[in-house]
């Protein structure tokens, strides 16, 4: 017999916005929680002791159904950068390495940064319309590199788990900072 939650459900998205209705919660990521991810260690303290800055934002809706558990996810990045280094979400790999995910650029531009976290990297361009696979085993992090701001709609099942501890410590291997008006990646080494 089917239970209440095993019927479908819709959401209203606006792709001008970003965002959705009904969200089931919304987190905002503040350059203090972001702190040890940029580089520039005095640009973050100067952002911080001027008063914290809105980074990005996440609504969420999980579709848990007595058989399955995706989940709907829609990140909105503000444009902005703390010293050189552009905006971007923390990055995280799946706590279960068979689980990938999907991610669906709607608005703005910038890079889906790619890392196993063993030597293997990519860097995907964004732009709207790029719809990404994003494999087992891949850490991964959006980069806004506009002036406007970029929205993604990701697709994942609950059971994969973020662990954002092993993107903390080991991080990416490569960066996305301004160089002469442009966006650039360099090794974190050459900051």
């Amino acid at each position: 017999m089917r239970q209440e939650i095993d019927y479908p459900i819709s959401v209203m998205f606006d792709a001008k916005s970003g965002i959705f209705n009904p969200c089931k919660k919304t987190e905002e990521r503040k350059v203090s929680d972001l702190k040890m991810m940029f580089h520039d260690q005095q640009a973050v303290q100067s952002i911080l002791s001027a008063g914290d800055q809105l980074v990005y934002e996440i609504r969420y809706y999980p579709f848990v159904t007595s058989k399955s558990d995706m989940a709907l996810g829609v990140t909105r990045i503000f444009p902005g950068k703390v010293g050189r280094e552009y905006h971007m979400t923390k990055g995280h790999i799946h706590q279960r390495d068979d689980q990938p995910e999907i991610y669906y650029c709607v608005q703005g531009s910038g890079y889906l940064l790619l890392d196993t976290l063993d030597g293997e990297f990519r860097a995907e361009p964004w732009q709207p319309g790029v719809i990404t696979h994003i494999p087992p085993m891949w850490a991964h992090r959006a980069v806004n590199t506009g002036n406007d701001l970029l929205v993604f709609v990701a697709s994942y099942h609950l059971a994969a788990g973020h662990d954002y501890e092993k993107v903390k410590q080991q991080g990416f291997a490569k960066i996305a900072v301004e160089n002469n008006g442009k966006p650039e990646l360099i090794s974190p080494k050459d900051y």
